[in-house]
């Protein structure tokens, strides 16, 4: 019997992976695709927002506690997290980061995998050298013979929705970042992206699971994700680049991750 398909998510921080997957994992969770979750980090280093319950020193239990509740809520249960520390995990040994991310490939078996884009999407140098390791940590993975061929995609904001969130933010009284301030958001070129998955029809449970994230209710992005529903729009698609195998030019856009194994 065929092994189920699994889509596995490498990032730095908890909640990294709920903005970039928890809808396409909605969506896909309920057609028995398996999710996977490896954090670098138990995000000691993020905020703590008033009224999260939360402590400077509880924080990473609490962070974790956090993202295996958003997890839950898109139907994925494997949540594993490594040993780096937050606002570190640039300056840890990158063989180390890569045999870590490498072994969780191995024990899961992913089909598909899905990182943060080479800049981080906010330039954050723990997001940037997760990036990396994962690059690294697939390419070893995908050299040996697997029952199918795995894939590797980043998850990026396109430069013309980040243009929208901007505006929307400047609607809502919520002046995002900009993008040469520090963790201020940079944009994808819209043409480099092969793959958008329409989430609309999941989107208040992709927001069910970002709310999940307690400790980072204050961040100015997710202050406005909530004022007036915003997250209809923010939630409706989720983009993302291929990476391997490398996109051919004549190929249409794939409207899942998972389109090349259908059937």
């Amino acid at each position: 019997m065929a092994r189920p398909l699994t889509l596995a998510g490498i990032f730095a921080h908890p909640d990294d992976e709920t903005w970039s997957l928890a809808g396409t994992f909605a969506l896909l969770a309920p057609k028995g695709v398996l999710g996977v979750v490896w954090t670098a980090t138990r995000g000691q280093a993020g905020q703590v927002a008033e009224g999260s319950g939360a402590t400077r020193q509880t924080l990473p239990a609490v962070r974790e506690a956090e993202e295996r509740a958003a997890m839950a809520v898109v139907g994925v249960d494997t949540v594993e997290f490594g040993e780096f520390v937050d606002g570190e995990v640039d300056r840890a040994d990158p063989a180390a980061l890569t045999a870590a991310i490498h072994a969780f490939l191995e024990r899961e078996r992913p089909d598909v995998v899905v990182t943060m884009e080479p800049g981080g999407v906010t330039a954050h140098p723990d997001h940037m050298a997760t990036s990396a390791a994962t690059k690294a940590a697939f390419a070893a993975y995908a050299a040996t013979p697997r029952e199918r061929q795995p894939r590797l995609y980043y998850w990026g904001t396109p430069t013309s929705l980040l243009a929208r969130w901007r505006e929307l933010g400047r609607l809502s009284g919520f002046e995002l970042p900009g993008e040469d301030e520090p963790y201020g958001a940079t944009g994808t070129p819209d043409e480099q992206f092969t793959c958008h998955v329409d989430t609309a029809t999941v989107a208040e449970t992709a927001w069910r699971a970002l709310r999940e994230h307690r400790t980072q209710a204050a961040d100015v992005t997710r202050k406005l994700v909530e004022h007036r529903d915003n997250w209809r729009e923010v939630f409706a698609v989720a983009s993302y680049v291929r990476v391997h195998p490398a996109p051919r030019p004549e190929d249409p856009p794939e409207p899942s991750l998972l389109e090349a194994f259908d059937g």
